[in-house]
């Protein structure tokens, strides 16, 4: 079951899935799942804009400078109620779920494109930790109204992987660039 079906379910009932409405709570259920998929290996297709970005975006809705927090320590300290701060949550869970994504620039990786190995990507299969093959195709996306941009990488092997957030385009760039030694002429602008 994806993330926000899932949480769609919790919104109503939280007592029912947590044992009692706590966004702290809700955290370690959301924890709980996606460990629970990876140790079994079950693929879902992630929703649109991806769940992962929702702590990054938290850190920026409230004007942290760090994230480190977890979008629920930064929604309880803002809040200041475990029961309060779930409310919350699923409000600002939907103004995140209306962001639209833009694709803007995007390049398809050649054999030219070797991996400088600069970041080394792994995924457990079975207990083992296996490396991953380059991407074919990578992809700077805006979410709108948001400023900044996200890195995609998208592979047949393991799909669509979001890879970080970058506050202008030339960022994202610079990072594929020391990863891939992509140049700038080679981003096909889309939007």
């Amino acid at each position: 079951m994806p993330i926000y079906e899932l949480l769609e379910r919790i919104k109503p009932r939280p007592g029912m899935y947590l044992g009692k409405k706590s966004i702290t709570l809700l955290k370690a259920f959301i924890s709980g799942y996606y460990f629970a998929r990876q140790t079994n290996n079950v693929a879902i297709l992630e929703e649109i804009p991806p769940f992962g970005q929702f702590h990054d975006w938290i850190a920026r809705y409230y004007n942290w400078e760090s994230s480190t927090a977890g979008w629920n320590n930064i929604i309880l300290q803002e809040v200041g109620d475990e029961a309060k701060a779930l409310d919350v949550f699923f409000e600002l869970l939907e103004l995140f779920k209306q962001r639209l994504p833009i694709l803007k620039h995007r390049v398809f990786l050649s054999s030219q494109h070797t991996s400088t190995r600069v970041v080394r990507r792994y995924r457990y299969v079975n207990g083992e930790k296996i490396e991953l093959s380059p991407p074919q195709e990578i992809r700077i996306v805006q979410y709108i109204p948001d400023s900044g941009f996200y890195l995609f990488q998208i592979s047949q092997e393991w799909g669509a992987s979001e890879e970080g957030y970058f506050e202008t385009e030339e960022l994202a760039m610079e990072q594929v660039y020391k990863e891939f030694q992509v140049t700038l002429d080679e981003w096909e602008a889309i939007a």
